[in-house]
């Protein structure tokens, strides 16, 4: 098979092994791997990490697919729905277990492990679906894991472009109340609804700003 044939082959997949690449071209998993020893070094397909491969520069296209399953959320998927004008270095994604971070061609993926892998689903990008967190959770996953600057998640509230509901609920269904807490008092500095929640939080105080200095007023409600 010639270069530009397995290439146009390959760029039907935005990642894939050594297995993938040997069914793909009816060959040996050994031939398999010569080849792309050979497209790596030709620089015409690019190692994600040991046994994983793409034939695309852009890590968007691959990035909620090196764990499976995945997706892309905190301040990467707040700026893929346009809730920021920050344009974060890394890609962040929501993975069910531990993972090194990768690095590929100047850009870092990384992992943060949740318990909370759902409200994701597919997004078209490049040609492919890729795994991203609707706009409320990747809202939700900020506040739990504490990866975003709270001033970015104030922004993206501030908004208008998040369903008030949907975020009460999901915070309900964490049942974290810090985060509850936190992200009622900027629905209510929004002029959003947050009643429903009211149960779902106790007398204890929490700071706003995570980052922030530990003064300052108490908010009662």
């Amino acid at each position: 098979m010639k270069a530009v044939e397995t290439i146009r082959m390959l760029e039907k997949q935005p990642i894939f092994t050594f297995n993938e690449f040997a069914r793909m071209s009816g060959s040996s998993r050994a031939y398999a791997r010569t080849s792309v020893s050979r497209l790596k070094k030709k620089v015409l397909i690019y190692q994600i990490e040991r046994g994983k491969y793409t034939a695309f520069d852009d890590p968007m296209v691959f990035a909620s697919r090196i764990v499976v399953p995945s997706y892309i959320s905190f301040w990467t998927a707040i700026r893929f729905y346009g809730l920021t004008e920050q344009l974060p270095r890394d890609i962040m994604i929501a993975s069910p277990r531990p993972k090194k971070d990768v690095e590929f061609k100047g850009t870092r993926i990384r992992f943060f492990k949740s318990g909370e892998i759902w409200g994701y689903g597919k997004q078209r990008y490049g040609g492919f679906d890729i795994f991203v967190a609707e706009k409320e959770k990747c809202i939700i996953d900020s506040l739990l894991l504490k990866n975003v600057p709270f001033d970015e998640i104030a922004k993206a509230v501030e908004s208008g472009e998040l369903d008030g509901d949907v975020l009460a609920d999901y915070a309900i269904k964490v049942g974290n109340k810090a985060l509850a807490k936190r992200l009622g008092c900027l629905m209510e500095a929004f002029g959003m609804e947050t009643g429903k929640m009211a149960d779902h939080i106790d007398g204890n105080y929490v700071l706003l700003d995570w980052n922030g200095p530990k003064k300052g007023g108490r908010d009662r409600k």
